[in-house]
């Protein structure tokens, strides 16, 4: 049993507590990170003539996470863009928290405009608004939470029903 339990503390202790990044066609250190104007797009089509892809990037989780919202992944994204140059990112895959994650995750591209007078007539799109980010974040919570209560809540009814 000590056994177990000492693997357990390990497996813990070595897992992050943020997003598992999976980068794809780039590399970046954390010394890299600062802040730029990245603008953010949900599955838009671009003229390739117009953009170059700098790299993707996966964030998903990494077993413990419990820094990962939504809002933590737009950050983590921003940081990325900004590391590599990058002044787009295009999100193309996202999965809210749910059942089996309270986690959100999401895939994207990353890309830098070819031309500066297109990329100062383009904006975010407006989902991606902090304050609407911020209500998302709020109802990803309150979904966990219920979530939550209702495994305790079955736990211990099946616990007590092995006994």
């Amino acid at each position: 049993m000590k056994q177990i339990t000492y693997f357990i503390f390990i497996g813990i202790f070595f897992t992050s507590c943020s997003h598992r990044i999976v980068r794809t066609d780039y590399n970046v250190n954390k010394s890299d990170y600062k802040n730029c104007d990245v603008i953010i797009k949900r599955n838009t089509n671009i003229k390739d003539t117009l953009i170059t892809k700098i790299g993707e990037i996966k964030l998903g989780e990494s077993g413990f996470s419990t820094a990962c919202s939504e809002e933590h992944a737009i950050k983590i994204l921003k940081k990325e863009a900004c590391a590599i140059s990058a002044n787009l990112i295009i999100i193309t895959e996202e999965n809210r928290p749910d059942l089996w994650s309270s986690c959100y995750r999401c895939r994207a591209d990353f890309y830098k405009y070819n031309d500066t007078i297109k990329r100062e007539s383009s904006a975010n799109d407006k989902i991606y608004q902090p304050e609407k980010v911020k209500q998302r974040v709020s109802k990803d919570r309150k979904n966990n939470t219920v979530v939550f209560i209702g495994s305790v809540i079955a736990g211990v009814l099946i616990g007590l029903l092995l006994i």
